[in-house]
């Protein structure tokens, strides 16, 4: 199962690819810097969620800003020259396939590593990229959890805003419920609080 819908996929790519050159290269933000304010700025969370807003609503350029306004940090307003042949845009692009191919949270995935890796993969197959990733990357065993933090969500939080008890969504997370068998009501609450697809939760 893929993180989204994959029509939706090059678009990603090439937001991510950009964003990152120009936060780098434009704006004169370090790789490392801002990938964590990508993580925290809740971005990385809509795109692993499938959030259409965030996959095609915005480009490159415009979620820079969004990253960058969310963390407190003001970028520059200078014109926006993305270099398609940059090692940071490549680092976006090939972030950006890597997540939706192997449906986990941006978090699992080293920006760092990956850039370091352009030299050898950037003209490689994509499939190069995955097994790379597949090597460095445990896939997270529990998407109930995964999806709960990419949504910087307690299991209590979660708990009271989707109706489902405390006990079951530690039992999901846990494993020793599983989520597939959830009455549809409480499984479909989940899922509008998480703001993530059913199929994520239930591969």
């Amino acid at each position: 199962m893929r993180a989204y819908n994959p029509l939706y996929l090059d678009d990603v790519m090439v937001s991510l690819g950009a964003m990152f050159d120009y936060a780098v290269n434009t704006c004169g933000e370090s790789l490392s810097g801002f990938y964590t304010q990508f993580l925290s700025s809740g971005v990385a969370g809509a795109i692993s969620a499938g959030n259409p807003k965030y996959l095609c609503g915005y480009s490159g350029v415009e979620l820079a800003g969004i990253v960058a306004d969310r963390t407190g940090k003001h970028l520059p307003d200078r014109k926006a020259l993305i270099d398609m042949g940059s090692p940071e845009y490549w680092a976006g692009w090939t972030l950006a396939y890597i997540q939706w191919y192997m449906n986990v949270g941006f978090k699992k995935i080293d920006i760092i590593d990956l850039y370091n890796k352009y030299s050898t993969l950037h003209e490689a197959d994509l499939s190069k990229s995955i097994q790379y990733a597949s090597k460095a990357i445990r896939k997270p065993d529990n998407p109930l959890k995964e999806a709960r933090k990419d949504a910087h969500m307690t299991q209590a939080k979660l708990s009271a805003l989707s109706g489902v008890s405390l006990r079951s969504i530690r039992a999901y997370e846990q494993g020793q419920l599983s989520l597939a068998n959830a009455g549809a009501e409480g499984l479909g609450n989940i899922c509008k609080v998480l703001g993530c697809p059913m199929d994520r939760l239930c591969p």
